[in-house]
């Protein structure tokens, strides 16, 4: 799954296999770990009524420290609430 606000990159994105963009139209948050919070949240909450994961189920989660490209270094284990 791929989190974007970008239509442009979600339609891109559904190009490749394997790859289940989620546009996500909320205005931005200010801060940016807390707009990366949400919009994770946003996802595991999409995964679950699609029945992609479960509760329970352990998902990788990958982002980036800073907006833009380039900045994508941190990888999180999360348990799906």
């Amino acid at each position: 799954m791929a989190v974007t606000r970008n239509g442009q990159s979600a339609r891109q994105l559904h190009l490749y296999r394997g790859i289940i963009p989620i546009l996500y139209t909320k205005p931005a948050n200010d801060v940016w770990a807390e707009d990366v919070d949400l919009r994770v949240s946003f996802a595991l909450e999409i995964g679950k009524v699609q029945k992609y994961f479960k509760s329970g189920d352990i998902i990788i989660v990958v982002t980036g420290w800073r907006p833009g490209s380039g900045y994508t270094n941190t990888m999180r284990i999360v348990v799906v609430p």
